[in-house]
């Protein structure tokens, strides 16, 4: 965890947006939403029961890593003339902490786009996710035009026997 700060050293930080839990969370995703036998199986897959003791508990001292890709499209009315930098807050085991995305100097450019791909190591479980940007004044005028974030999740390999080609 060597790129990450502690977050009480952000003095200046404004809240772009929170990040939906569904997308740190390891919940079941449906892997192919327009083919009928993964969206069947998927519904099937998160209408069972699970019992209690089957679901793995993440223990506080367990370290994991997520990855991430994350944007955000800001509007200046006046341009910074500082550098504005994007980052993850978040919150785990072992305390609040940030992380930085990206950073750049908007050069009179009324518009800027942050942007990166991440990974984030933290230890249990995720309290909260947000981004956030600094280098912006408390009485700087300007728009979020779009947030994005979306975890970078493995492909799994298809197993479906009707989906192997036979070679002889």
């Amino acid at each position: 965890m060597s790129n990450t700060l502690p977050a009480r050293f952000l003095k200046s930080a404004t809240l772009l947006q929170e990040v939906p839990r569904s997308e740190f969370l390891d919940i079941p995703v449906c892997e192919e939403p327009l083919n009928p036998k993964s969206r069947l199986h998927f519904f099937k897959k998160i209408r069972s029961k699970i019992a209690p003791e089957a679901k793995p508990k993440i223990h506080p001292k367990q370290k994991l890593t997520r990855q991430f890709n994350a944007a955000a499209w800001l509007s200046f009315k006046y341009p910074p003339t500082k550098p504005v930098a994007l980052l993850f807050s978040y919150k785990d085991c072992k305390g609040e902490f940030a992380i930085v995305i990206d950073e750049s100097v908007p050069d009179g450019q009324a518009t800027m786009m942050l942007s990166g791909d991440i990974y984030l190591e933290f230890y249990g479980e995720l309290e909260y996710l947000k981004v956030i940007a600094t280098g912006l004044k408390k009485e700087q005028c300007f728009f979020i035009e779009e947030v994005h974030v979306h975890q970078i999740r493995p492909k799994k390999p298809n197993t479906d026997k009707e989906d192997y080609w036979l070679v002889s």
